[in-house]
């Protein structure tokens, strides 16, 4: 599986893994069905969105992992400046894994090269905002070392020289 920037030909293979794991999320935690969403709500939901897509393709912090042609797996991030005193700051927006492949390693393996990425470009503080509810996210963010609060903010000082990616 390789792990590559985000490139405009993933738009639509992205796109489409990353409604359905909106969808699986929504599926859990919602009261609405996905079908009685209006459109243009559906429509704008997500980094892959027709009005997000491009500042994250263009951040050099998005990533998906390839595989023979198929996308398995995203993760949209960018560069925020002069943030909460925070003068780089890499945010990241989304991360998704296809159900078939998760538990391999494929979103470790995301989150890490944006992170390493991200201090690479001066990025500061990694910050990351995670559901409360959903549990595997916040143990893979605790395995790589992010700091997590009660709010669920996963936090990544870039600057720690003990820091290993």
């Amino acid at each position: 599986m390789e792990i590559r920037q985000l490139k405009l030909k993933d738009v639509e293979k992205v796109r489409e893994l990353e409604i359905s794991c909106i969808k699986e999320y929504f599926a859990a935690t919602l009261e609405n069905k996905w079908e009685d969403l209006p459109e243009e709500w559906k429509d704008n939901l997500g980094a892959s969105s027709k009005n997000h897509f491009k500042a994250y393709l263009d951040s050099g912090l998005s990533f998906v992992a390839e595989e023979d042609g198929e996308i398995y797996g995203f993760i949209f991030a960018q560069m925020l400046h002069h943030i909460a005193d925070v003068n780089n700051l890499v945010w990241i927006e989304n991360m998704g894994v296809h159900p078939y492949v998760r538990r391999n390693e494929i979103g470790y393996r995301l989150l890490r090269e944006t992170l390493r990425k991200g201090r690479e470009m001066g990025g500061q503080v990694a910050h990351s905002m995670i559901q409360e509810d959903n549990v595997s996210s916040i143990m893979l963010h605790k395995k790589i070392g992010f700091f997590m609060d009660d709010r669920k903010v996963a936090l990544m000082d870039l600057q720690d020289p003990k820091l290993k990616l």
